[in-house]
């Protein structure tokens, strides 16, 4: 095809005409498989402590929590040497707490008061899952009130103490 351009007469140039169709649209496809995996908006925190018998992890999907949502809580205990070196007692119990809202157990029914069961080798793992509910009064002419604009999240075993600060916003 030829055109006009600033008085001179050009020939245009298509340039999907050199692609095929279907390198466009797999190009396209693949662009859109990427953006919409996990990996690419993953807002989970993770903080750790440890003593010289195990590891405590405390993730968080998000620091951030709509009054009208909740977010997911992992605690994770690792054991890092085997049971028999460990000389002191140990209270398998772990607890989880929070400000600013409740902790709503998944596998427990107190979170003060979590069994915690696991192999007697170095490496073994207890996970629990939970969410954390924030607190708030709601009324149509009021809107939200009566909450705290930034919360906590914690847990605690054998004298490892992890907390996160999770900031509460109102809905749109």
């Amino acid at each position: 095809m030829v055109v006009r351009i600033r008085g001179k007469w050009m020939k245009s140039i298509k340039i999907y005409q050199y692609f095929p169709r279907h390198v466009l649209w797999m190009f396209l496809f693949s662009l859109l498989m990427v953006s919409c995996s996990d990996d690419v908006i993953d807002t989970s925190k993770s903080k750790s402590n440890s003593n010289k018998e195990f590891k405590l992890t405390l993730t968080i999907s998000d620091d951030i929590v709509r009054l009208n949502s909740s977010i997911k809580l992992t605690a994770t205990i690792e054991r890092i040497v085997h049971k028999d070196s460990i000389s002191n007692y140990v209270s398998m119990k772990m607890m989880m707490d929070a400000v600013g809202g409740s902790i709503d157990g998944h596998s427990f029914s107190s979170s003060s008061n979590i069994t915690v069961s696991m192999d007697s080798e170095a490496g073994a793992t207890f996970e629990s899952l939970a969410f954390f509910v924030p607190s708030s009064s709601y009324s149509t002419s009021l809107g939200y009130y009566n909450y705290k604009e930034n919360g906590h999240v914690s847990a605690s075993f054998d004298g490892i103490n992890v907390s996160m600060p999770i900031k509460m916003v109102v809905p749109r």
